[in-house]
């Protein structure tokens, strides 16, 4: 199949027949089409309508299918035996089990070399299933004319420098004999004869050489290449109305490498094969063919530039003849139109398709068969309603898509049909059951009838409903205030009356949707609001919500900061004590509603180097020094404001003075006395003693 371009199939006609047929017997009994339409409204029942035709079978009755002998002409074979046009496929598939085929000799050109071929090809097609198309076909003979052997190098110089990549071993000018044979898998993707708007397939083929070996396909021979292609093929095509159908190929051909066993290695390139063609009208027994096709190499491989890569692209018109329907005689002129401007004498660019095409036989349009007796069934949107409620009824019938005539009738109140579809108005019906029913009739005798069951009852008495919240709904301190409040509601849209109940508190209404409890003088604890919620019909409903009364926070305490040493019978503040007065310094700052206390502490026993112990003055003295030192640094030292220290006396403990902190809200209540620290005289605080500077002389 060289120099053509594969492609896929084309949709079955019987198959448009069969759809066809339906469509238009749907509209033959339409009531669209009745023209007394409008007066048969008035004295008959309503009729529901049957569907409109689909497009493909509106176009195939248009076009006079099912008289018309010539609607199987599109589903023809190809040079390829699937349907299509000659070197164009069409993504219609066959039915399964109907054929198609082809014979066509045709005549081309390629360059360089200046090769005139003449192949003779046969193919035929089966359908599967209605998605699966097998093919066969063959190129079994083959004439090659080289017009211009100087263009290639290997009859002259047995080397692969210039050649053609069709017949790469072309060299005598005259060659002929069988090319290869290929099968076939179409897969059908869309159809339109399946209601999809255009026709798409997908094809891959494999070709066999006739003669895979170098000796026959070289020596002898010289028509192919002599090895297998893989092509992949997408087809698309669309029906034109009755106009004529287009198509269009693309595809990718896979060739191998000419290997014999090291003496030739020639990597052939793929292709990118391309092709559109169109075959109108589309049920004729005259019909015109349009194409154009053509392949492009690309990718890695070996390929001749002496005359630029060949890419060749071919312009087919001609007619196909039918004189029977499922035969058609095809004679068509193929212009090349690929000549390269490199090539001094440019090959014969005329060439012909001449051929015999057959596809499957058309299908007789079977008489309508007598519509099968339907079957109905209703439903209703709700079974159970108050008196004055309305009820849809609907209907459901098969085999849908014919023409019906649908009568309702009803047990008891107001009945307004609508086709297959009904309401029922029970304003005034008494509490009970109602039964309605509606009947289909297809108007040949076929009839069916379906019953809906509605019951009316007494209004529920609904109660009303409620919720309570309270906010906040975090614990308060006593006093503040608590707010219940009530969402409340009628589904019946009954008046609402409110009675509050609390645990606690004051509140300042029992009978409103919101009330506020004050909480002062209530003990901490839980405060629970109840509610009930009255209507006029003396319905309840009750809620609750709980507030909480926190715990008073404990009272503030004083607490001992710190305990000073000093050494026996000494008042001074020592580093070790200065070290703990700055962490109660950082305390105060930190804190600056806090005060601190000192009580300063001594005993008649600390004596150093005496035999006789303190007198009660000396104690008490050296008691107060401590606490007026302690004092003094941090007010001197760390900034703290004399009048947020207190001192005190004390002659309980030795050696010390206790540093007490006591913040806003509490009082001291320990030992000591106080004293008037004016008395007392505060003693210096020592400065680090500076190194002296040397003299000059070292001294």
């Amino acid at each position: 199949m060289c120099g053509s371009l594969a492609a896929a199939p084309k949709p079955d006609n019987g198959k448009k027949a069969k759809k066809a047929t339906a469509a238009a017997t749907s509209t033959t009994n339409n009531p669209k089409t009745d023209n007394g339409k409008k007066d048969a409204k008035k004295d008959s029942p309503k009729t529901k309508k049957a569907d409109t035709p689909a497009p493909a079978a509106q176009a195939a009755a248009s076009s006079g299918v099912f008289s018309d002998s010539f609607q199987a002409s599109a589903m023809q074979g190809s040079l390829f035996g699937t349907p299509g046009i000659w070197n164009t496929q069409f993504a219609e598939t066959l039915l399964p089990g109907q054929a198609s085929a082809g014979v066509y000799v045709q005549r081309y050109s390629r360059d360089p070399g200046g090769l005139v071929f003449t192949d003779a090809n046969a193919g035929w097609a089966v359908g599967v299933t209605k998605w699966l198309e097998l093919s066969f076909s063959s190129t079994g003979y083959r004439r090659i004319r080289v017009t211009h052997p100087e263009e290639l190098t290997f009859g002259s110089q047995g080397r692969l420098t210039s050649y053609n990549p069709v017949a790469p071993f072309a060299r005598n000018p005259l060659i002929y004999g069988p090319v290869d044979w290929s099968l076939g898998a179409t897969i059908g993707l869309l159809s339109q004869d399946r209601g999809d708007p255009i026709g798409l397939a997908y094809q891959i083929t494999y070709h066999v050489p006739y003669n895979p070996t170098l000796g026959l396909g070289v020596n002898y021979y010289g028509v192919s290449t002599t090895e297998p292609t893989l092509t992949e093929t997408v087809m698309i095509d669309k029906w034109l109305g009755t106009a004529g159908e287009m198509a269009a190929n693309l595809g990718y051909q896979h060739n191998g490498t000419v290997d014999a066993g090291g003496v030739i290695n020639l990597p052939l390139r793929d292709q990118f094969t391309y092709g559109f063609g169109e075959l109108f009208p589309l049920h004729s027994r005259l019909q015109g063919v349009v194409e154009f096709d053509g392949n492009v190499p690309f990718g890695a491989g070996a390929h001749t530039d002496l005359f630029g890569v060949p890419s060749p692209f071919d312009v087919n018109f001609g007619i196909r003849f039918n004189p029977i329907s499922w035969m058609g005689i095809n004679a068509g002129y193929r212009f090349g139109a690929h000549s390269s401007s490199k090539i001094a004498i440019p090959t014969n660019v005329s060439g012909f398709v001449f051929g015999l095409s057959f596809g499957p036989p058309p299908v007789k349009a079977a008489p309508p068969p007598p519509p099968p007796t339907p079957t109905l069934a209703c439903s209703v949107d709700t079974s159970t309603v108050q008196p004055g409620a309305t009820v849809h009824i609907s209907s459901t019938v098969t085999p849908q898509g014919l023409p019906y005539t649908y009568s309702w009738t009803t047990t008891g109140g107001k009945l307004s049909p609508a086709d297959n579809a009904a309401t029922l108005d029970t304003t005034g019906l008494a509490p009970g059951m109602y039964t309605v029913t509606g009947r289909v009739d297809n108007g040949s005798g076929g009839t069916a009838d379906c019953t809906a069951n509605v019951e009316v009852r007494e209004p529920v008495r609904n109660p009303p409903t409620a919720s309570c919240s309270v906010e906040p709904s975090s614990p308060v301190a006593a006093g503040a205030p608590l707010t219940f409040s009530a969402q409340a509601a009628s589904p019946d849209n009954r008046p609402l009356t409110y009675a509050w109940q609390v645990s606690a508190g004051h509140p300042d209404t029992t009978s409103q949707a919101t009330l506020h409890d004050d909480t002062t003088g209530a003990a901490p604890g839980t405060v629970t609001a109840n509610l009930t919620v009255t209507d006029d019909r003396g319905l309840t409903a009750t809620c609750s919500a709980q507030g909480t009364i926190q715990q008073p926070p404990p009272a503030p305490q004083a607490s001992l900061a710190t305990t000073l040493q000093f050494k026996p019978n000494s008042a001074r503040v020592d580093n070790a004590a200065k070290a703990a007065l700055d962490d109660v310094a950082l305390r105060l700052q930190q804190d600056a509603t806090a005060k601190a206390v000192i009580v300063g502490s001594a005993t008649s026993d600390e004596v150093a180097g005496r035999r006789r112990g303190l007198t009660p003055a000396a104690t008490t003295k050296l008691a107060e020094e401590r606490a007026v030192n302690a004092k003094a640094y941090l007010v001197t030292e760390k900034g703290i404001s004399a009048d947020r220290i207190e001192v005190r006396q004390s002659t309980d403990n030795p050696h010390q003075a206790e540093v007490w902190v006591v913040p806003q809200g509490a009082s001291y209540t320990g030992s000591g006395q106080t004293f008037d620290e004016n008395a007392v005289k505060p003693a210096p605080t020592r400065r680090p003693r500076r190194p002296r500077a040397k003299t000059s002389g070292g001294k």
